[in-house]
C-alpha cells in the first residue's frame, strides 16, 4: 500500500510514473535498511592485553616508532584534520603549536576495549604503527598498554592450528625411533630415573616426551633434528661415562685424561654451559667439540 504522502502527491497533479518511481525508491530504501550491516560491524575492535586494568585507559596520540618505509625512527601524531601521521609529512601543521595542542587525539579504552570506525583511517594507521600494538612487526619494545586486534576468525584459526600442531608433535614423539626420542628427552630435561633411582622403561620416557611435545610443540618441533640436541646428548653421555670431569669446587672442567676444557662460571650448570661452549665458533670451542665427538665414539 502506498504511503499517505504518495497519495497526496497524486492529488496535486503528479503523474502515475512519478508516483511509481517514488514508491520504488521508498521500497528500495526499506530493503537497504533491512539488509544494512549492524553498526558494530563497522568498527575494528582492539583489546588490552592486561585484562586487569579497569575503567578508562588513555593512550596519547604521539609515539616514536620505526617508519616501515624508511627503516628509521620517526615520530607519529594522531591529529584531527591531518592527512598523515608522520612528522615528515606534517611539517607545516607541527609548526602551529596551538593547533597541535587542541587537535591531538588519544586512544580511549573503555573496560579494556577500543572501537575504531573503519572510516577513521588515520587512527587505524596510527594504531598499526604504534609501539603498543603487538601485531606491529616493526615495534622495538613493548609497553604496559599493549593491545591487539580482536579478530574472532583469526584467533579461532590460530587456536585450531595450535591444537593440530600439538597433536602432530605428540604423534611425532610417539613414532620416532627410541634412540632419537631419548636424545630429545635428555635435551628437554626429562629424567631417566624414577624417585627410587630405578631406570625408567623406554615406554615411560616416550610418554613423558609425548606430553612435553603437546605442552610445548613449537620448541619440540624446532629441535627435532637440531645440532644442539646431538651435542647436548654427547656431553651428558661423556659426563655419565666419566670421560669429562666437572672438577668439583675448583670449577675446572677437564677431560678424563687431564686435558683442560674450560672453567665453569658460578651459578651455571655444567651441561648447559658446555653446550654453549661447544656451539661457539672460537678455536677453543671447535677443539672441544672435535675431542667430544672423538671420545664419544
Amino acid at each position: 500500500m502506498a504511503k499517505k504522502s504518495l497519495v497526496d502527491l497524486s492529488m496535486t497533479g503528479e503523474s502515475d510514473i512519478e508516483i511509481q518511481q517514488q514508491q520504488l525508491n521508498y521500497e528500495q530504501a526499506s530493503i537497504a535498511r533491512q539488509e544494512s550491516v549492524p553498526i558494530q560491524n563497522g568498527n575494528i575492535i582492539y583489546k588490552l592485553v592486561d585484562t586487569k586494568r579497569k575503567g578508562r585507559v588513555y593512550i596519547d596520540g604521539i609515539d616514536d616508532v620505526i617508519n616501515p618505509k624508511t627503516g628509521r625512527q620517526e615520530r607519529i601524531w594522531l591529529l584531527s584534520g591531518a592527512n598523515s601521521i608522520w612528522s615528515s609529512e606534517l611539517t607545516e601543521i607541527l609548526q602551529d603549536k596551538d593547533y597541535v595542542r587542541t587537535n591531538r587525539r588519544s586512544l580511549q579504552f573503555e573496560g579494556g576495549i577500543l572501537r575504531v570506525p573503519r572510516w577513521d583511517t588515520l587512527a587505524i594507521e596510527f594504531i598499526t604503527n604504534c609501539r603498543h600494538f603487538i601485531d606491529n612487526p616493526s615495534r622495538r619494545t613493548g609497553s604496559k598498554f599493549e593491545f591487539f586486534e580482536h579478530n574472532p576468525q583469526k584467533q579461532a584459526k590460530a587456536a585450531l592450528d595450535r591444537e593440530m600442531l600439538e597433536l602432530d608433535m605428540a604423534t611425532e614423539a610417539k613414532v620416532m625411533p627410541i634412540d632419537k626420542a631419548k636424545k630429545l628427552a635428555s635435551f628437554f630435561g626429562i629424567v631417566f630415573y624414577d624417585e627410587l633411582g630405578m631406570p625408567k622403561a623406554d615406554d615411560a620416557i616416550r610418554r613423558e616426551l609425548m606430553l612435553f611435545a603437546k605442552r610445548d610443540p613449537q620448541r619440540f618441533k624446532a629441535n627435532i633434528d637440531s645440532k644442539e640436541v646431538e651435542i647436548s646428548y654427547l656431553i651428558r653421555r661423556c659426563i655419565l661415562d666419566a670421560k669429562i670431569d666437572l672438577g668439583g669446587a675448583s670449577g675446572n672442567i677437564t677431560f678424563a685424561n687431564g686435558g683442560f676444557i674450560c672453567k665453569l662460571p658460578l651459578s651455571r650448570k655444567a651441561p648447559e654451559y658446555l653446550l654453549e661452549f661447544a656451539m661457539t665458533n672460537s678455536p677453543e670451542g671447535r677443539s672441544f667439540l672435535d675431542e667430544l665427538e672423538r671420545i664419544s665414539k
